[in-house]
């Protein structure tokens, strides 16, 4: 799929935009399917890190930090009592992270399909997009945790910022099972901080001020609902959150995000995701 004009324009112009019916019933089971077979076959492992964003200066283990370039499985906060599960196990992720786009065939063929080359390249920003993280996002009925107000490109930075992202809803992401809200226009402001790995922080990792801080008000920001199917892009830099799911229904995604290699753009070596291997060419 290649970008209209007005499409290009309305997504420089808000910082992100929805694509309806940009993948099939079928492209979307047969990934769905795929991370219900990783699921089932996973044993609990020793290790168990608990993911949220609600504070990331937490304690960062190395099997975060290490999951840049492997797939690691991600619970959620109210899944885990004295190191146990205590919700049904396939209710009990996050999200899983960070190269199933690599490292899984299936993932591997839907991240690099010829209609996310097309569309990406067609934003008319990349000249080698360099594809850098996928995430399976489960989003679980009624356990499923907020994500708080951030930009993609705290974490992801590049020197200039190049960062940008698709959002695929594999269910229907509505206001209720808490969909992406995301505020019109905040990406032409930059970002404020860094998320960069620290050998003398207590949790591993620390964010860096860039500019002061920006208060919010969660009235301003836009419901990004979608149906299954639909995608959104998503400039780095814009700024975005979800609601935790409180609804009886699960809303599960996938993302990936991409990089400009070339031009002299930097990714920086203190960024928290680093993988043994160079990034792939999208």
């Amino acid at each position: 799929m290649i970008l209209t004009e007005e499409q290009v324009r309305q997504y420089k112009k808000d910082g992100f935009l929805i694509i309806r019916n940009f993948n099939t019933t079928e492209e979307i089971d047969k990934v769905r399917g795929e991370m219900k077979k990783l699921i089932d076959e996973l044993d609990t492992p020793s290790t168990i890190s608990i993911f949220t964003t609600k504070d990331q200066e937490r304690k960062m283990d190395d099997y975060f930090l290490g999951s840049g370039d492997k797939i690691r499985y991600f619970f959620e906060k109210g899944a885990i009592e004295d190191g146990k599960l205590v919700v049904p196990k396939e209710m009990a992720f996050n999200k899983v992270g960070h190269a199933l786009h690599d490292l899984n065939p299936t993932f591997e063929e839907f991240s690099y399909s010829q209609k996310i080359h097309d569309l990406i390249y067609s934003l008319g920003i990349y000249k080698k997009a360099l594809s850098v993280q996928s995430m399976y996002i489960f989003k679980n009925q009624k356990i499923g945790g907020e994500v708080d107000i951030h930009q993609d490109s705290t974490f992801l930075h590049t020197t200039p910022l190049t960062t940008h992202a698709i959002w695929f809803a594999f269910e229907d992401s509505t206001i209720e099972n808490g969909c992406l809200r995301g505020l019109p226009g905040s990406h032409t402001e930059g970002i404020t901080k860094r998320f960069i790995t620290d050998p003398n922080a207590e949790s591993g990792c620390a964010y860096i001020k860039l500019a002061e801080d920006r208060e919010y008000n969660k009235s301003d920001f836009v419901a990004l609902e979608c149906k299954k199917g639909d995608i959104i892009l998503l400039d780095g830099s814009v700024v975005h959150y979800s609601e935790p799911n409180t609804s009886p229904n699960s809303r599960h995604a996938y993302t990936l995000h991409f990089i400009e290699g070339d031009n002299g753009v930097i990714y920086e070596k203190n960024n928290w995701l680093q993988s043994a291997k160079p990034f792939r060419i999208l």
